[in-house]
Formats: C-alpha cells, structure tokens, sequence
C-alpha cells in the first residue's frame, strides 16, 4: 500500500481541523469538534464521497483521535473542588446520564449511541463523545448523530437561558449552577452566563469544569462495561495516557504555558479526528436516523433543567 494514497485525506481533515479551531477563536459558541464534523459531512456529499480520501480520513480517526484523547487528561483540574458542590454536580450528572440511558432503552436505539448520547449530555458535550467513541467501537454515523444532537440541545439552551432569566431571576450562584449542570459544552456555559452579566461566567465555568473531570471516572467504567464478558479487560494505550496525564496535572502542577500547549492541540487533533469522521459520513443517513437521537436527549435535557431550576434552592 502506497503511503501516498493517504496523504490527500490526512491533509484535508488537518485543514477542515484548522479551519474550525480558527473559527472557534473568533466566538465561543462556535466549538471546533462540532464544526469539524459539520465541515466535514458537508465536503464529504458535495464531493460524492469521492474515494481519493477514503485511506487518508481511515488514518486520520486511527492517529488523531487517540492523541486528542491522551492530551485531553492533561485539561482535567481538581482544584477548588467544594465537597457540597462536587455532590450536587454528580447528582445531576447521574439524572441526565440515567434518563438519557432510559429513554434510549425505551426508544430502542442501539447502546452504543446511547453511550455516546448519554456521556456527550451529561459530561462535556463533543469532547466526551470524541472520547467515547474509539473506545466503543462506535460507528462514525452514531458519533455524528450524538455530535450533532448534543450540539442542538446546548444550543437551545444557550439562547433560552438568557431569556428564561428575565423572567425569573436568578442569583449568580444559582445561575452559574443551572448554567454549568446541564448546558453540555464549556463555549455554551460562556455565552449563556455570558449574555446575563459578565460576572456570572466564572462562577458557571467552575461548575462546568468541575463536571468535565468526572471523565476520569467515566472513561475507565466505559472500558469495563465494553468488555463484552471477555475474561482480561483490555485498556487501550491513550486510555492510560489520559488518566497519567490528568494525576500528573493536578500533582506536579506544570507552568500555564505548557497546560494551554496540551489543551491546543488536544482540541487541534480531536477537531482533525471528527473532521475526518464526517468526511465518511452520508448526511441522508443522518437525516434519516438522527430524529430519534435528538428527540430522546432533547427530551431527558427538558426533564432536568426543570427539576434543576425547580429545586434551584436546596443546591
């Protein structure tokens, strides 16, 4: 096999990937995964899924994906953690990953989608499903449907947030709690709080990134309930790489300057990964099978934030 044959796909999903970190620096409610994966869908059917990138994009998933996923352990922080909060994060963590799970039961979708559906709501939206994905086997059209059903779901939030504030007010407190619980990616959590009053995007970010480090705990559940019986659990190399870079982050404490050089190209190699999902991805079977997906998390996400903002005052 000719190690050219792979250079036309590697070199479009890393320009779809540079593309989309570029355009993610411009606002935060433009998050790269998503747009790399939109990007790459929408190339993938304007070019008839043309054959000449097919062995690049195989390489892309298989190479950047589990780099992405190893230098994303290196984001996770547990400092500052208040044992209170910590307790009512994992409690709404638990009611949307367990509705999300429920309903998808119910709804007979396959479980792997419901894996990816239930992580991408309840922990960091693209960046769990990213994750997810390569350690299930999860097919490249589950991971876009997930990706894209999740993304929809934040951003009905991200503008009906604001609006349901003015109407019932909140303190910062409560908001940046709400806020930080149940909108699924970190640019959504910003522009939300963000459009209220500047001062609540901190307090809503320390919630949410508080809920993104239960990956640690997430991703090694995930591997042993995927086991499928076998007698040795088997953990893939970028596995270990994430939780070793996650302790030694939040042990050793590294300089700010190498922490945003691993957060930089985790998201430049996660983003390249998803493009190169979605540039084999048909979007009529999105548009086929995608309905249900986003009807069951649009439908467990409703049930939470009215809970959540119903009993607002006992968190």
């Amino acid at each position: 096999m000719k190690s050219t044959e792979h250079i036309p796909g590697l070199l479009l999903a890393c320009a779809i990937a540079f593309l989309s970190v570029y355009v993610s620096s411009v606002h935060a409610s433009f998050d790269s995964l998503v747009m790399s994966i939109i990007v790459g869908i929408l190339f993938n059917n304007l070019l008839s899924r043309q054959e000449i990138f097919r062995k690049g994009t195989d390489t892309a998933v298989r190479v950047f994906l589990p780099l992405g996923i190893a230098l994303y352990g290196s984001q996770l922080s547990f400092v500052g953690m208040k044992t209170s909060l910590l307790f009512n994060i994992l409690l709404v963590f638990f009611m949307l990953f367990g509705l999300t799970v429920m309903l998808s039961r119910i709804f007979r979708l396959d479980m792997k989608i419901t894996i990816l559906l239930a992580s991408g709501l309840a922990v960091c939206g693209a960046s769990a499903i990213a994750i997810i994905s390569p350690l299930i086997d999860a097919k490249r059209e589950d991971t876009s449907i997930a990706t894209l059903s999740v993304m929809m779901v934040g951003l009905i939030g991200m503008i009906f947030y604001p609006l349901l504030y003015d109407f019932f007010p909140l303190r910062m407190e409560e908001f940046g709690f709400f806020a930080g619980t149940t909108l699924p990616m970190i640019g959504q959590v910003k522009v939300a709080a963000g459009n209220i009053n500047p001062a609540f995007v901190s307090s809503a970010l320390q919630v949410k990134l508080m809920r993104v480090a239960f990956l640690i705990f997430l991703i090694p559940l995930i591997v042993s309930l995927s086991n499928k019986g076998g007698k040795w659990i088997t953990v893939p190399w970028f596995v270990v790489a994430f939780i070793l870079l996650s302790l030694l982050a939040n042990t050793l404490k590294p300089p700010k300057d190498i922490i945003d050089m691993g957060r930089i190209l985790s998201t430049y190699c996660l983003s390249a990964g998803l493009a190169a999902i979605g540039l084999s991805v048909d979007v009529d079977a999105l548009v086929e099978e995608g309905l249900t997906p986003f009807s069951v998390i649009l439908s467990s996400w409703t049930v939470v934030i009215i809970t959540v903002f119903l009993f607002r005052n006992i968190w």
